[in-house]
């Protein structure tokens, strides 16, 4: 990724009941660790956007309790990320109620989000409509230059601007920044256990944070092929190995490659070496998550710290675009 310097970032992850695999670190977390060194960085904990479709007390509770601990875990004990709870920011909602006025019903018809949705169920509820809005206010309340998205999520970024644009000319102002996207070309395709691309849909993913025994599991059932034991094997075409180049030191990854060229080397070997592989990676990370779920106030201290930051941008903005609107 292009080296960025001295800008503002933001990105959001959406509390889901899903928890961290690889693919997710590789593809977000990383990404945004190395990105935030140099930069104004916010990570938004997306709770209002849940309730599109989480109805349940408990169930969104528990989901925003694990995301926070699986991402406080994997950021660094010295990042400078900014952690925040969307739904705690007093006058976040009053401003996205104003860019609603002055956002055409004609765009919120073309969000896939809302096709989608729409397709899917047609009786879908208001917040799925209006969910550009929201998300564009996450934008550009902060004056956020650069917004990390993959490219399923490019439209989300041109709405923001769309938006943005359509308040600044009806008040004859430049008062929102017109963020942009930032798309890495350098990801790649992280495997899942059964060769496809890793996803939940695919139930083939390799979770960060489960215990041992079931990340054991999760490994062991790694799709291989047939090659006796006790021939050699090309670690190029296995799916094993493409996950040990993944964690792996170079010197590591040559001596697991010689062991496969050597024969009297099955995969079940490789896949216990994978997993001690990835256990030593995430070892601190896991250490962390664990303690966590014993010291939760740790991680409530540091996200209300980071809310605090955030709110006083926003109290900021409001008192700035109600004078402009007339509401002051």
């Amino acid at each position: 990724m292009t080296q960025i310097k001295g800008k503002t970032i933001l990105t959001g992850v959406k509390p889901t009941g899903n928890g961290m695999h690889v693919g997710n670190y590789f593809w977000a977390v990383k990404p945004i660790i190395n990105i935030s060194k140099g930069n104004t960085t916010f990570l938004m904990l997306a709770d209002l956007h849940s309730l599109t479709s989480v109805h349940d007390k408990e169930t969104l509770e528990q989901n925003k309790k694990n995301v926070l601990m699986e991402y406080f875990a994997l950021l660094p004990d010295d990042s400078d990320i900014i952690v925040f709870e969307q739904s705690k920011l007093a006058r976040h909602m009053d401003i996205m109620w104003i860019l609603t006025s002055v956002t055409p019903y004609s765009l919120m018809l073309r969000a896939h989000s809302f096709k989608d949705s729409q397709a899917k169920n047609s009786d879908i509820n208001m917040a799925v409509f209006n969910y550009p809005i929201l998300m564009a206010a996450d934008i550009i309340n902060f004056d956020a230059d650069l917004v990390p998205v993959g490219k399923d999520q490019k439209q989300h970024i041109e709405f923001a601007r769309d938006i943005a644009e359509n308040f600044n000319q009806t008040y004859n102002r430049e008062f929102f920044k017109l963020p942009s996207d930032l798309i890495s070309e350098d990801l790649w395709i992280i495997p899942g256990t059964d060769g496809r691309k890793m996803s939940k849909s695919y139930d083939n993913f390799i979770p960060i944070f489960a215990p041992e025994k079931e990340l054991k599991k999760k490994i062991m059932s790694i799709v291989t092929d047939d090659t006796p034991l006790e021939e050699p094997k090309n670690p190029d075409t296995c799916n094993v190995f493409a996950f040990i180049k993944l964690f792996a030191s170079e010197e590591k990854q040559n001596e697991i490659r010689g062991k496969y060229l050597a024969g009297n080397y099955g995969y079940g070997h490789a896949k216990l070496e994978l997993l001690e592989i990835i256990l030593e990676y995430f070892r601190e990370e896991r250490a962390k998550y664990f303690a966590y779920q014993n010291d939760y106030w740790l991680i409530e201290k540091k996200l209300k710290e980071g809310t605090k930051i955030a709110q006083n941008m926003i109290i900021k903005k409001y008192e700035n675009i109600i004078d402009l609107v007339g509401l002051s």
